[in-house]
């Protein structure tokens, strides 16, 4: 992963451990997808740490990196390019696999 160019909102980093970045993979008309923005949302700014970044991903839109994640449904939440929910899960265990991987940085 450290080959892989990370982008979110103006960031762009060739080896992204300096940060966590939470992509929420959504897709239109996904009723659940957007209860799953508001808990990731909830979850980085609890936080409070400026290394922790949302980015939303449309998986039509994305395709290509929704597969190699293994994504089947939405919503679906990956940490760094890996998928760590693949389908909702509270706000508690979202804030926890953050912790661990800020830990890892």
């Amino acid at each position: 992963m450290a080959s892989e160019v990370w982008q979110d909102e103006g960031i762009t980093s060739m080896t992204a451990p300096q940060a966590v970045v939470v992509n929420v993979l959504t897709a239109t008309g996904c009723d659940r997808c957007q209860k799953a923005r508001t808990l990731a949302k909830e979850a980085i700014t609890e936080l409070g740490d400026s290394r922790v970044h949302y980015r939303e991903i449309n998986v039509v839109d994305e395709i290509d990196y929704a597969v190699h994640l293994g994504v089947m449904s939405t919503p679906a939440i990956a940490l760094n390019g890996e998928l760590v929910f693949p389908a909702p899960h509270s706000k508690a265990r979202l804030r926890q696999a953050i912790l661990t991987k800020l830990a890892e940085l």
